[in-house]
C-alpha cells in the first residue's frame, strides 16, 4: 500500500496526530515530524526511532522550509494546533503563531517542495450553529477565538490553492473522542471521576454533540493518500451524523463502568458561547471519499474506557 511514499504530519505528539503517526508507520510509509522543544513525546516514545524528526517551532519559517525541503513529503498531514475555548489575552499569540502563522509556513514549504497534497485540520466550530447536520457550504461563523484562527488557516489553503495550485484539503473534524486524549476534555474528564469513583461537576448536560471516534477519523486521512480529487481545495465534514446529549454520554460511560456515581448536573455554568447542537452531514466525504464511520458510541466509549483503565496514571496534556 504504501511504497515509498513519504508523508509529514504535524501535531505527531498530540492526540489524533499521534494515532495517525502511528498508523502511517505501521502501514509501511515512511514518516516525518516537526517536533516542538517545549512538546511531550510520551504517546509516540516508542516510534521516534522510526521517523524522521525536524526539531523546530512552526512558527519559525525558515525551520518549517528547512525541514520541508529536506524530508521532500509527497503529502503533508496538518494536525498541530493551540486549543482554547475562551481564550486568555495572554493565550492569543500561540494561537496566532500555532494556527495561522504555523499553517501559511507549511503551505509555503509545501508550494516550495512541490508536495502533492495539503491536508489541513480544522473544527465544526467554524459553522455558525443550526438545529440540522451542518454541510460544506452552511454559514461560517466562528464560535470563539480558536474557530476564527482555524477559518483563517482555511483561507490560506484557498489561496495557496487558487494562487500556486497547491492541491489542498481541509478536514472539519466534529468533536472528536478515543484513547489518549487531553485529560481535561469532556469524556476523559468523565472516565476518570467514574474510575475514581468521585462526582464530576458538570452543566445541565442537555447540548447535543456530534461524537467521532479517533480512529474512524484516521480513516478519512487515510481515505486522501489515495483518492483523486477534483477541485482546488476541497472541504470536507467528519462527524458521524448523530448528535448525543452529554448526559446520554455520561450515562454511557457509567453503564461501562459500572458506576453508581451520579453527576453533579448543573453545577458548572454554561458558557456564553455554549454549543447547544452540532452535527455532521457527511454525505460529500461519502460521496468523493468513500468514507463513513464504523464505530458506534458504545464501541468507542467502552475502547477508551478500556485504554484508561490501563493508562490513565500516566496521561498528559
Amino acid at each position: 500500500m504504501a511504497g515509498n511514499k513519504k508523508i509529514f504530519v504535524t501535531g505527531a505528539t498530540g492526540f489524533i496526530g499521534s494515532w495517525l503517526t502511528r498508523r502511517l508507520h505501521e502501514a509501511g510509509f515512511e514518516v516525518g515530524v516537526m517536533n516542538r522543544a517545549d512538546s511531550s513525546p510520551w504517546r509516540i516514545q516508542d516510534l521516534i526511532g522510526h521517523l524522521s524528526v525536524y526539531d523546530g517551532d512552526l512558527a519559525d519559517t525558515q525551520a518549517v522550509e528547512k525541514a520541508v525541503s529536506d524530508f521532500k513529503p509527497e503529502i503533508i498531514f496538518h494536525l498541530a494546533t493551540y486549543y482554547t475555548v475562551e481564550h486568555k489575552p495572554e493565550e492569543i499569540p500561540n494561537l496566532i503563531k500555532t494556527n495561522v502563522l504555523g499553517t501559511v509556513n507549511l503551505l509555503e514549504a509545501a508550494k516550495n517542495s512541490r508536495v502533492n497534497l495539503f491536508v489541513n485540520t480544522s473544527s465544526c466550530f467554524v459553522y455558525k450553529q443550526k438545529n440540522v447536520p451542518l454541510t460544506e457550504n452552511d454559514e461560517l461563523s466562528p464560535i470563539n477565538l480558536y474557530a476564527a484562527t482555524k477559518l483563517q488557516a482555511e483561507e490560506a489553503c484557498t489561496y495557496y490553492a487558487q494562487t500556486f495550485g497547491l492541491p489542498a484539503v481541509t478536514l472539519r473534524l466534529f468533536p472528536p473522542y478515543g484513547p489518549a486524549d487531553n485529560e481535561r476534555k469532556l469524556i476523559p474528564f468523565m472516565i476518570r471521576n467514574f474510575l475514581e469513583n468521585k462526582t464530576p461537576d458538570l452543566t445541565t448536560g442537555k447540548q447535543q454533540w456530534d461524537f467521532v471516534y479517533v480512529q474512524d477519523i484516521l480513516d478519512a486521512y487515510f481515505r486522501l493518500i489515495s483518492t483523486q480529487l477534483q477541485g482546488k481545495h476541497q472541504v470536507f465534514n467528519i462527524g458521524t451524523g448523530n448528535a448525543v446529549s452529554i448526559r446520554e454520554v455520561a450515562d454511557n460511560i457509567r453503564e461501562i463502568i459500572h458506576s453508581d456515581v451520579e453527576p453533579n448536573w448543573g453545577k458548572v455554568q454554561h458558557r456564553k458561547n455554549e454549543v447547544w447542537f452540532t452535527s455532521a452531514n457527511i454525505s460529500k466525504a461519502n460521496a468523493l471519499l468513500n468514507w463513513q464511520p464504523k464505530t458506534s458510541l458504545n464501541q468507542g466509549l467502552s475502547a477508551t474506557v478500556e485504554w484508561y483503565k490501563k493508562h490513565w496514571t500516566r496521561v498528559k496534556s
